[in-house]
């Protein structure tokens, strides 16, 4: 049975077309109110050129780069408007013969929430004026407990409707490249996927669970493909790449967030996914439709086409910054615990409860959230949650050079068959791993606790 998917998306009945359902001008101009401050005119400008309004003024560039440089704070604005931007929207019921169905792919963009591209659904109907695009990736944050709910894992997505030419000028501002495949499907396909998203509108069965991998964007058109029999995916393909691998390729460039990524996610990302499972990602999708055929043995995708294209600069993959800086970080404090005698007791509490502080965070997302990503994270094999505990009490002689005993023999087990196990330790990662293993070697055989420290 097909999972019904649904929108953020509000009916009037005086409502008699689409508006613009883009959040990124709005989020700029709350961001000025949070901050108290007057709203710099290029960006109040910008939000009404978007919006469609005729304005006396020529449209700044230097407005471009003036709202870019709030990406850190655009990516909180947008988490509490995403659900309370409302789209007023007219559907026709049915669509007629001539109607067409494609998907949409955006590539991926500059702020962290479009690092991995989107996926929707486009209708074009001319005997109904219906060019509407529907999106799987929007939320409502106006219900109880947004931020818990979201970190536990809880997130309702829901689908949202949207004009397509609303769709491309929000890709156009964050110049991001737009790919069209229109699909090879009857009439009578079209006109059944279009009443099952229909069906998804309904407020009984617009929202679903998310979940980053198995249920998406991405995935929920391909299901909608799926349910009306509209394709047939080609012969599973020689491919050795992982979840995770797949996921880095578009974050390789931002080392933080990639290393974030490696801490977070557990060993059930290091499993080579399906043909199916790859489409999860949007780009990976608009290649599967690629090489997908129809129940008849044709084409799945009629005709491509690319409405948007943006000539980006390409920078040589190079050692990411976060291998330097936890290289340099885990010397420097290595060399203050094994020779600065006067700080060393001190130090080597904080390391030891940043660390278990950390190995503790991974051992919550795994039992204590509904997050599958983040499940079995063998991280904390070497992260130990109870290393916070030991920094906080510092316990008695006998039980803690025991406890640093049995703790280095573990961590360096660990390092040894790091290889043989399914989940690695990231590269950026491993010289803070070396530092506490190096400070459990001297803990265990240079300079125990006495009962003075404890």
């Amino acid at each position: 049975m097909h999972r019904y998917i649904g929108p953020t998306i509000e009916r009037k009945p005086e409502a008699a077309s689409y508006s613009d359902s883009s959040t990124l001008f709005p989020a700029q101009l709350l961001l000025c109110g949070v901050q108290k401050r007057r709203c710099p005119r290029a960006v109040f400008e910008s939000y009404l050129f978007e919006s469609n309004l005729k304005l006396n003024v020529p449209f700044p560039k230097q407005a471009t780069h003036l709202i870019r440089s709030y990406n850190a704070l655009i990516i909180v604005a947008v988490l509490f408007l995403c659900g309370t931007t409302k789209v007023f929207a007219q559907l026709p019921p049915t669509v007629s013969e001539d109607a067409t169905v494609s998907l949409l792919t955006i590539f991926p963009g500059e702020p962290v929430y479009s690092a991995w591209g989107h996926s929707a659904l486009r209708f074009q109907d001319p005997a109904n004026g219906l060019d509407a695009s529907f999106n799987w990736g929007t939320f409502d944050t106006t219900v109880p407990y947004f931020i818990p709910r979201f970190a536990y894992g809880d997130m309702q997505y829901r689908l949202s409707a949207e004009p397509t030419d609303g769709l491309r000028r929000a890709a156009v501002f964050q110049e991001r490249e737009m790919v069209e495949q229109i699909l090879a499907l009857s009439p009578t396909q079209v006109a059944q996927l279009y009443g099952l998203v229909l069906e998804n509108l309904k407020p009984e069965n617009r929202t679903y669970l998310y979940d980053f991998v198995y249920d998406n964007c991405s995935t929920r058109i391909l299901d909608l493909l799926f349910a009306v029999e509209g394709i047939v995916l080609p012969n599973e393909d020689v491919h050795t790449s992982t979840f995770r691998q797949m996921i880095d390729e578009f974050v390789h460039d931002r080392a933080a967030l990639d290393l974030g990524i490696d801490l977070v996610f557990g060993a059930s990302m290091d499993q080579v996914p399906t043909l199916r499972q790859r489409t999860f990602l949007p780009t990976y999708l608009m290649a599967t439709l690629d090489q997908s055929l129809t129940p008849d043995n044709e084409p799945a995708v009629r005709e491509t086409s690319t409405l948007l294209r943006f000539d980006h600069e390409t920078t040589p993959s190079k050692t990411p910054w976060t291998i330097w800086v936890s290289l340099l970080l885990s010397v420097a404090l290595g060399l203050l615990s094994w020779f600065n005698t006067r700080f060393s007791n001190v130090l080597d509490r904080i390391i030891l409860g940043v660390f278990g502080f950390m190995g503790l965070f991974f051992l919550i997302m795994w039992f204590a959230t509904l997050h599958h990503v983040t499940a079995w994270n063998l991280n904390i094999l070497w992260a130990l949650p109870v290393h916070l505990w030991i920094a906080v009490r510092w316990a008695k002689l006998h039980w803690l050079t025991s406890y640093f005993k049995i703790t280095f023999w573990w961590t360096l087990g660990v390092f040894l068959i790091q290889f043989a196990l399914p989940q690695h330790i990231p590269p950026a990662a491993l010289p803070l791993a070396v530092l506490v293993l190096a400070i459990l070697a001297k803990r265990h055989f240079v300079q125990p606790v006495t009962l003075e420290e404890a």
